[in-house]
């Protein structure tokens, strides 16, 4: 049996998000700015002599082994190179639930590039993206990490590297919101002639804090929020606390503030610290190349 190796799955904000229409395929197109924050699950994974795919988690909720996301992904690798393989894996889930911060989606992507190199099937960045669109929308953003401009289903990236300096703040209530019924239930606000003209102003990049604000809008906040009107208090009082642009992330629950100094994120934290889950994230890139790279070191004693 081999050594076991520990590695990150990083969450995902969205800096605003436009919903366009619904597709043929049932799928919504949308456009969105998705940027990775270093809020981390944590993932292990040993080989196995047998050819069984085992898995754990600290959340017995998640335990549902055929229906996990990373089952899932080593499921589709078995298929795809037409074997069947071993691995353990077991999920240290830090990353909250319902909170539209793609936890589930971190895991996947990061399954599917681990035991893709763990196996030795040596799927190229293309095949595993392939993989990943069957296993959820936002998936493929994983595999790159960082910060990208993504339209279609959200599969469509654009990868971009300025962005001004920021500390974030992100609120989760206890509230989880189901992203099937947040799409069910969503209120089309601008046209989408104004939704693609606003977009595409930056997709060039992100440069300063005024792009953000501009950006910073999201279209399930107007059906979310009326179902729980508390994550529109939470926004407002971000905003009173003094964070700059300031959304919902995805389709809820969570909510960010972006703040340019510490004193304003320290007023944040002293606010809604006490009520709710809070974390305090920077932006990260952590995708293929750098999953190969501590998979590579992990194997070799490094």
């Amino acid at each position: 049996m081999s050594r076991q190796i520990q590695l990150p799955a990083y969450a995902k904000i969205n800096l605003g998000l436009r919903v366009l229409g619904k597709r043929r395929d049932g799928y919504h197109n949308i456009e969105t700015y998705f940027l990775q924050v270093d809020l981390a699950d944590r993932l292990s994974f040993q080989v196995l002599s047998t050819p069984e795919i085992t898995f754990n988690c600290n959340w017995p909720e998640l335990v549902d082994r055929e229906n996990n996301l990373c089952v899932k992904a080593c499921r589709l690798l078995e298929n795809a190179c037409g074997r069947r393989l071993g691995i353990d894996i077991h999920l240290e889930k830090n990353i909250p639930y319902g909170a539209g911060l793609g936890g589930g989606s971190s895991d996947a992507a990061v399954t599917l590039m681990t035991v893709n190199q763990l196996w030795g099937i040596g799927l190229p960045l293309a095949g595993l993206s392939q993989l990943a669109l069957r296993l959820g929308s936002d998936v493929t953003f994983f595999l790159h990490g960082g910060l990208a401009y993504a339209c279609g289903r959200g599969e469509v990236l654009t990868p971009l590297d300025n962005l001004p300096d920021i500390r974030l703040l992100i609120v989760k209530p206890e509230v989880a919101v189901s992203t099937q019924w947040a799409y069910d239930n969503l209120k089309f606000g601008l046209t989408k002639s104004k939704k693609n003209t606003t977009f595409a102003s930056f997709k060039n990049g992100l440069s300063t804090v005024d792009n953000l604000r501009e950006v910073c809008h999201n279209d399930m906040e107007v059906a979310v929020f009326k179902r729980h009107p508390e994550l529109a208090v939470i926004k407002s009082r971000l905003q009173d606390v003094g964070a700059l642009p300031v959304s919902m992330t995805g389709s809820g629950s969570a909510i960010f503030g972006i703040f340019e100094s510490q004193r304003a994120l320290n007023d944040g934290l002293r606010v809604f610290g006490k009520s709710y889950r809070v974390f305090v994230t920077r932006p990260i890139r952590s995708g293929m190349q750098q999953i190969h790279e501590l998979v590579a070191a992990s194997t070799s004693g490094g």
